[in-house]
């Protein structure tokens, strides 16, 4: 199965490049090690947050396309025409997003292998539920005779329709508390930062007190920063064929 994170994740290097010029501007600024340090270990929830934006817009598009997806699937049962021809169809006429990977499920169809081993490894090639559960019907479609399950997936139509609507508020509304919550949590470190230009700021946090003062915040804002992605986080339906 594709991982998803493979698809969106930032190289090893781009990491390392990352904390080596936070780290060298924190030092230029300061000229604190232990402030530079501090800081560019902060600064590596920079990319979690740009993948956790990435992954959550790849899902997003998945989740917008399978309602055209089943309305043209719909369409295609209406005229009589075949679930391989529909399928082909998909490929030059789907949701942009997903056309190239219909391509390759019409190519595997169209060098004979069997359409429901075809259909079960496809589910490998999405990475959200409503991949399996049109997935499913097509499938069903298969054995019964594509007539049966036009009303089925009008169903599943509406209700991924209504899902997403409902999704989309929820994010919405969520959205604001969490970039407050991500600016509460990165601020104090900014204010240090500027601080840490002042002689007074480098010699406090270079004694006793406080190396454990930077140590608490950092362990605090690590805190913060993962029940704040917990507590965000809206429940992912689960994968009915994975």
């Amino acid at each position: 199965m594709k991982n998803l994170h493979n698809l969106v994740a930032f190289k090893l290097w781009q990491y390392l490049v990352l904390i080596a010029v936070t780290g060298l501007a924190t030092w230029m600024i300061s000229g604190s090690s232990l402030l530079a340090i501090s800081v560019s270990v902060v600064a590596v929830a920079i990319p979690s947050e740009v993948l956790r934006f990435r992954r959550s817009k790849v899902i997003q598009r998945e989740r917008d396309g399978w309602p055209m997806v089943i309305d043209h699937l719909i369409s295609g049962v209406n005229s009589g025409v075949s679930l391989q021809q529909t399928l082909s169809d998909l490929a030059t006429r789907g949701p942009e997003q997903f056309r190239t990977r219909f391509e390759k499920i019409s190519s595997k169809i169209r060098h004979g292998e069997s359409f429901t081993e075809v259909m079960r490894s496809a589910r490998s090639e999405f990475h959200t539920a409503a991949a399996d559960q049109v997935i499913g019907v097509l499938a069903l479609a298969r054995v019964t005779g594509s007539s049966d399950v036009g009303p089925i997936l009008r169903t599943l139509g509406e209700f991924l329709r209504e899902d997403n609507s409902l999704r989309a508020e929820i994010e919405a509304r969520h959205g604001w508390v969490r970039s407050s919550a991500s600016l509460a949590a990165i601020a104090p470190w900014l204010l240090l930062l500027i601080l840490a230009s002042q002689p007074s700021t480098r010699a406090a946090f270079s004694t006793e007190t406080g190396i454990y003062i930077l140590g608490l915040g950092f362990v605090l804002t690590a805190i913060a920063y993962m029940w704040m992605n917990l507590a965000g986080r809206l429940p992912e339906v689960p994968r009915a064929l994975a």
